[in-house]
């Protein structure tokens, strides 16, 4: 084994990770390899590659298996994101405080958002049960009541009907993909055996999809109204997050793609009207870079910067070219810079302007989720735990935007930046609830990676 390829391989040593890496084995290495050629170097090197103990598993760790754990991390983050604000979504400040452990409720203006304070931020991250504000179900929340820990709403459930219409595509080779077959998914997935079989789940589902089957219907030919409507007259024609909420897993498909990753993403996404469209076609881009990145090699800092490059750039239907009115990804971005700097370090300061700025927004329309966690993400010096709790500090849809934001957290530094209990309790209610197991997803997801290669997927796709 060469010393780069050990060095590459240090991030996956359990006894040496920081919360965001290995970087100080992996210093530690980059001097030792200036010397590499003196003996006794190479000795020290030996003793220290015998004391760390490298695990079998990362010692084999070639680059189809590094792929597969960064799509992991992408969606690892998204479940837990989801999980986390889950137990409290749009649960009023006070009623939230009055629960054990809330999170922070930032009122203080003077208080700034120190090394100190993003410690203790990421130290407040943890999953709750839904018993103490959410005991019930809903149609958009939970379907299980009194949920443990680790249990998911809508905004995971929009990426299990994703996963569902590529499996069929997969086993009926139905490629491209078209939005209509993608669409049709939210049809068929509520006849699945864990819909009907599971008590509650199928008048649930019905539902919650009431809405979005009027606009299906009408994709699918179908006039009469009231059980048929224009697609966009879905939410009343507003730019909402359902990109958000159930395409990021496209990335997984396109590591360093960023053009192919939008053009899948944006095409797919029948269901965004106006700017939402391009926005998350532009974030999944993004995403589509963030798996490429090594954390070990770059700061918070440098990684970001490479994925909002990404953003920025790849528009391939030019809508940074439209006269008179500017590109609402770009926009939204400059927001976010320019709330930062009013903030000065005072998270108060930034939920006020949030608030301000959305007094009149429905809080799951597009630019939301959006402007959310990018400026609180810079708040945070781009520290990933940190900001993932502050995103839901916030208030209001607590639990779209740290879904958003996990799955940028995820596919940039892999599912164990966040912590094994975590993992384990998302996956086990992924399993129990749904019977969706997220290594699946993550085969799925690698297997039409490979494809990819070959063949167009997504109609439209290049």
């Amino acid at each position: 084994m060469g010393l780069s390829t050990f060095v590459h391989l240090s991030s996956l040593v359990p006894a040496f990770r920081c919360k965001y890496g290995a970087r100080p084995v992996h210093n530690a290495f980059t001097v030792l390899s200036a010397a590499i050629r003196q003996p006794l170097c190479r000795i020290a090197l030996l003793c220290l590659m015998a004391f760390v103990q490298i695990p079998a598993k990362a010692q084999s760790m070639q680059p189809s298996d590094v792929a597969r754990h960064k799509i992991k991390g992408l969606l690892m983050g998204t479940l837990i994101g989801d999980a986390l604000g889950g137990p409290i979504e749009f649960q009023g400040h006070a009623e939230i405080q009055a629960t054990p452990n809330p999170p922070k409720y930032w009122t203080d203006t003077t208080e700034k958002i120190n090394s100190e304070a993003l410690q203790t931020a990421s130290d407040r991250l943890y999953l709750r049960s839904y018993h103490h504000l959410l005991p019930f179900t809903q149609p958009y929340g939970c379907w299980s009541p009194n949920a443990p820990p680790g249990s998911l709403t809508d905004d995971s459930r929009h990426k299990m009907i994703l996963l569902h219409a590529l499996r069929k595509a997969w086993q009926k080779k139905q490629w491209p993909i078209t939005p209509l077959q993608y669409a049709k998914a939210y049809r068929e997935w509520p006849l699945t055996k864990v819909i009907t079989t599971h008590n509650g789940y199928d008048t649930l589902c019905q539902q919650w999809l009431s809405e979005t089957n009027k606009a299906i219907n009408w994709m699918m030919g179908i006039r009469k109204i009231p059980d048929a409507y224009p697609v966009e007259r879905l939410w009343n024609g507003y730019p909402t997050c359902y990109g958000q909420m159930a395409l990021t897993p496209i990335a997984g498909i396109y590591p360093g793609q960023p053009e192919k990753a939008y053009l899948a993403a944006y095409n797919m996404a029948w269901y965004d009207i106006g700017f939402a469209k391009d926005m998350i076609a532009a974030s999944v881009a993004g995403i589509s870079v963030a798996l490429t990145l090594d954390p070990n090699t770059l700061t918070h800092q440098q990684l970001w910067a490479k994925v909002f490059e990404a953003m920025q750039n790849t528009d391939p239907y030019q809508y940074g070219q439209v006269p008179w009115c500017t590109r609402a990804v770009q926009r939204w971005l400059d927001v976010s810079d320019l709330y930062v700097q009013q903030a000065n370090q005072s998270p108060a300061k930034l939920f006020h302007l949030l608030d301000e700025e959305f007094m009149y927004t429905t809080k799951w329309e597009a630019q939301v989720p959006f402007l959310v966690v990018f400026s609180i993400l810079k708040m945070c010096n781009y520290d990933p735990l940190a900001a993932m709790q502050l995103s839901i500090e916030w208030g209001n849809d607590h639990d779209t935007y740290p879904q958003f934001l996990g799955a940028f957290i995820g596919a940039i530094y892999g599912p164990d930046v966040f912590s094994q209990t975590m993992q384990k309790l998302v996956t086990e209610r992924l399993l129990l609830d749904y019977n969706e197991d997220i290594d699946e997803w993550v085969t799925t997801l690698y297997n039409l990676q490979k494809m990819g290669s070959q063949k167009i997927l997504f109609e439209n796709g290049r």
